[in-house]
């Protein structure tokens, strides 16, 4: 360390041991004060670390020296310039790397290396600027203020004196309140250089975008917008009165609707609002958005508005809106056409399609719907039927558009989907044309034949029937006269055996015997009476209630038979036009002959339904036994007079309930399996 001070430097050294503490030579304040001087001159960090390694190595004669400072974001020590030392790396802010205490452990087994603090401020005594502890220590100072790097020297600590190392620790100080100016100043040139390209980008996105951009601080007041926003709140420039005047009502619009946006709940707040055309005079309506602006510590300092020309959008919806309503009022006519139309055309009795020239349909009632129509969850033969009557249909159809008429009447066979029996319809078809005499679509109305068919059956089975009934009266009569013969002959032979016997036993039986055939005559006589007797007048009747009112008249008898009965009736059974006493024959010998044909214990079954089967509107009784049923033979004559599988029997009453029945407009089937019971359905026409 002899050739690190000039003999001046060592004579003012000893000056400085030898005067009063806290003293300094006069040389070193003038060499801190030079390097002050030229520390502020260099106005870069890089230039600044430059001087002070020159100033140690080459003013001071020190032959190393080294400076770090702390990376505040990583939290760690880096060098950032180093002279005189050998295999030295120097660490950039934020670069990798290890830290100053690897650079120490690196020159330690060569030099000592003498590590002073770098304080970015001073203490807040300026008193104890320089108040230290001993030389000895091995901390010697913390600071109030706060420490920015360290500065390193190669130095022997035996070969240092108090007096150089007060001068390097001032030297220190100085060095490190410059530095920290000069980093402080290097920040902050940096975020205003930040600030002014952020301002540029901004200015720069606002100038491109074509709808205005007003950016406001708290006080409403315009910082910021572009030359559309201009254009409407403070283009005052050689503006004429008027204009003034546009300018000043948008400032104002705005500046109310800044108030009402302040105070809302809405982070982001859209509305709608109306400002003047500057240069026309007309209104220009804007949807504004608006968004608060905060700074970095979360405070809100403005906000930022941007508006959308919707002047051209909502004379669109206007003229839209009125378009539509005319459209509404266009569509409610033309709907209650249709419905007026639609009303027609369902309350028409019979099928009605209307189709275009091509056959497909347009529009049609629920009649035709279920002829034409195929629905959700048809079976695969109804669906094979309505596809069947939508070809036949669209032939006809065809066949008309190749004829001269506009008119045309035929008839054609349909298939019921439901049921799959044949329909004979009548169709008459018509053409629709416009104004210029194009068909637009055919019109058909169907009529169903089937009532005119079943009439004229009908008529004919009358005529039939009336044959058959006076065929049966020659054959009624004939059975009478047979059936009345053998009691008369018996009755005869009696009387005269009483003419010839003497004997009272003898005459006894033979007056018993006259009398049971004479029983027996009139028996047939009253049932003959009550054939030809037609007694009550026909009206509504319930046929559940005549069949309650019937089994009680056999509850009795049906008990002691030990007979049970299972009632099943339809409590929607419409009523019919019927004699009621005349059903109640018919149901009492039908429950009768179901008595005696079960032998030991059984079960009686009557059933009331809709008989869906039949092409009108009909019931259905059925009564069912558990009896021993009738064999094929019997059951193909159990309906003629005087017919009968019991011995007793007249064989009247099943040709007297069928003769009911009829004269009724019904009919009787029956069914029979031999051991099993016999079933009778009795089928009246409501």
């Amino acid at each position: 360390m002899d050739n690190r001070l000039t003999e001046t430097e060592a004579t003012t050294l000893d000056a400085f041991e030898e005067g009063a503490p806290g003293t300094m030579p006069l040389h070193q304040y003038e060499f801190l004060f030079e390097m002050t001087t030229q520390l502020l001159a260099a106005q870069k960090l890089e230039e600044q670390l430059s001087l002070v390694l020159d100033t140690i190595t080459t003013g001071l004669g020190y032959p190393q020296a080294a400076i770090a400072l702390i990376d505040k974001h990583h939290g760690v020590l880096r060098m950032r310039m180093a002279a005189g030392f050998d295999d030295v790396w120097i660490e950039r802010q934020g670069g990798e790397g290890s830290s100053s205490d690897a650079f120490l452990e690196q020159i330690g087994s060569r030099a000592e290396v003498l590590a002073l603090p770098l304080f970015g401020g001073q203490p807040s005594n300026a008193a104890d600027e320089f108040a230290r502890r001993p030389y000895d220590d091995e901390k010697y100072w913390m600071p109030q203020a706060l420490c920015m790097g360290a500065l390193y020297i190669g130095a022997r600590k035996s070969e240092t004196d108090e007096t150089q190392f007060k001068m390097l620790v001032r030297f220190a100080d100085r060095v490190g309140v410059i530095l920290s100016s000069t980093i402080k100043i290097e920040r902050l040139n940096s975020t205003v250089r930040k600030l002014q390209r952020e301002r540029q980008w901004v200015e720069s996105i606002m100038k491109s975008v074509a709808d205005p951009i007003v950016l406001t601080n708290v006080d409403n007041e315009i910082l910021l917008q572009n030359r559309r926003a201009e254009e409407l709140f403070s283009d005052l420039k050689d503006a004429s009165e008027g204009k003034r005047r546009a300018l000043e009502m948008n400032d104002l619009l705005f500046s109310a609707y800044l108030s009402s946006a302040a105070v809302a709940s809405e982070e982001i707040v859209g509305r709608d609002l109306t400002l003047v055309d500057p240069l026309e005079g007309w209104d220009i309506h804007f949807e504004v958005i608006s968004t608060p602006a905060f700074n970095a510590r979360g405070e809100r300092i403005g906000m930022v508005s941007i508006f959308r020309d919707v002047t051209d959008l909502r004379r669109a919806n206007e003229e839209l809106a009125r378009n539509f309503g005319l459209l509404q009022q266009a569509e409610s006519e033309a709907r209650r056409e249709r419905d007026r139309l639609d009303l027609i055309i369902e309350h028409v009795g019979h099928p009605i399609a209307v189709c275009d020239t091509s056959g497909k349909f347009i529009l049609f009632n629920e009649r035709a719907e279920r002829l034409f129509q195929e629905a959700e969850g048809q079976t695969a033969r109804a669906a094979r039927a309505v596809s069947a009557n939508s070809v036949k249909l669209t032939s006809f159809i065809s066949a008309l558009a190749s004829e001269t008429g506009t008119g045309r009447q035929a008839e054609i066979k349909l298939i019921e989907p439901e049921t799959g029996v044949g329909l004979p319809m009548e169709i008459t078809s018509a053409e629709v044309t416009d104004s210029n005499g194009q068909v637009t679509a055919v019109v058909s109305i169907l009529h169903d034949l089937t009532e005119i068919r079943e009439l004229e059956r009908r008529r004919v089975e009358q005529q039939l029937f009336e044959s058959e009934k006076l065929a049966a009266v020659g054959r009624l009569a004939a059975s009478i006269a047979h059936e009345v013969n053998n009691p008369l002959e018996a009755i005869k032979n009696s009387l005269y055996l009483l003419t010839t016997k003497q004997s009272v036993e003898q005459n006894t039986r033979f007056l018993d015997v006259a009398r049971k055939e004479t029983e027996r005559v009139s028996h047939i006589i009253r049932q003959m009476l009550g054939f030809a007797r037609r007694s009550g007048e026909v009206e509504w009747i319930n046929v559940n209630q005549v069949l309650e009112e019937t089994l009680i008249l056999v509850e009795k008898k049906f008990r002691q038979a030990r007979v049970s009965v299972a009632r099943d009736f339809d409590a929607a059974l419409p009523a019919v036009r019927a004699r009621a006493d005349q059903l109640r024959q018919v149901f009492l010998n039908l429950m009768l002959n179901a008595q005696q044909a079960i032998e030991k214990e059984g079960e009686i079954r009557i059933h009331t339904s809709r008989y869906a089967q039949a092409l009108q509107p009909t019931i259905s009784v059925q009564i069912s036994d558990t009896g021993r049923g009738i064999d094929e033979a019997a059951l193909a004559r159990i309906f003629e007079p005087f017919f009968s599988t019991r011995t007793k029997g007249t064989g009247l009453g099943l040709w007297v309930t069928q003769d009911i029945v009829r004269h009724h407009g019904g009919r009787i089937e029956v069914t029979s399996t031999e051991g099993q019971g016999t079933t009778f359905n009795v089928i009246l026409p409501r």
